[in-house]
Parts: C-alpha cells; structure tokens; sequence
C-alpha cells in the first residue's frame, strides 16, 4: 500500500507546525538528527510518512559534496542526506533540516546536485523507509 492509503490520521496544520519547531532546532549538516526527530514525532501522532536517504556513491572527493540550489551552498559532505516525506493535500511533501515548509518531492531532489550528476549524468541511490 502506497504512503496515500497508509495514513492513519490527516495532516494537520497544528502537526505541520511542530514539524517546523522541530526542524527550527536544527542546522546545516544534521538532516539524520532532524529526520530521526521527525519521524518520533510523527508516530507519537499516528501519522505515516517515509524516511527518504539519499547517496551519491562516494564519502569521498569531489561526489561526496552534496549542493542544494534553492539555498545555493552545500547541504553534505560526506555525499549523504535525509528528509521525512508525508502527504500534504494529496501531494508527497518532503521536510528536512533545511525546509522548514517542506518541498514537493520532485523539487527537493530535482534541487540536490553532486558533481557526477552535473557533470556524468549519476543519480542519487534513494532509500525508502516507511514508519
């Protein structure tokens, strides 16, 4: 069953709030703490969602920086990264320790770059964890 038909409770704007506050205690280069913290509050509440872990193949060199071009530095260096999808609206919205209002799934990666993507055509290895 897709994360759609998975959710137990709707989304809430009270529960997009606390997905804010939490993410608002975090910073550049902690998205594992912020997704961990994310997701404990997620099943404290009953709501569904995703881990989403992303990888460009190498801890090292030149793929290991991950950029994000809506804020225009380097969100990794160690060519990992990780958000919380949940459905908003009907639309799977990702939230890291950096989008605080989350991001379309699409855009959120679409917006990551490593230098094998620009430059050889590499995508990301995408892990998917449902909670």
């Amino acid at each position: 069953m897709g994360l759609v038909g998975a959710n137990i409770i709707s989304i809430s704007i009270k529960h997009i709030r606390q997905i804010q506050t939490i993410i608002d205690d975090f910073e550049n280069f902690q998205c594992v703490e912020t997704a961990q913290a994310i997701q404990e509050y997620l099943v404290s509440q009953e709501i569904k969602g995703k881990r989403i872990k992303i990888y460009t193949g190498s801890s090292m060199g030149w793929d290991a920086n991950i950029y994000d071009d809506l804020l225009g530095y380097a969100i990794s260096v160690n060519g990992r990264h990780e958000g919380v999808s949940i459905i908003v609206n009907g639309m799977e919205v990702i939230y890291d320790n950096l989008h605080p209002n989350g991001l379309p799934r699409n855009q959120w990666l679409d917006n990551l770059k490593f230098d094998g993507k620009l430059y050889l055509g590499k995508q990301f290895q995408i892990t998917e964890q449902y909670f």
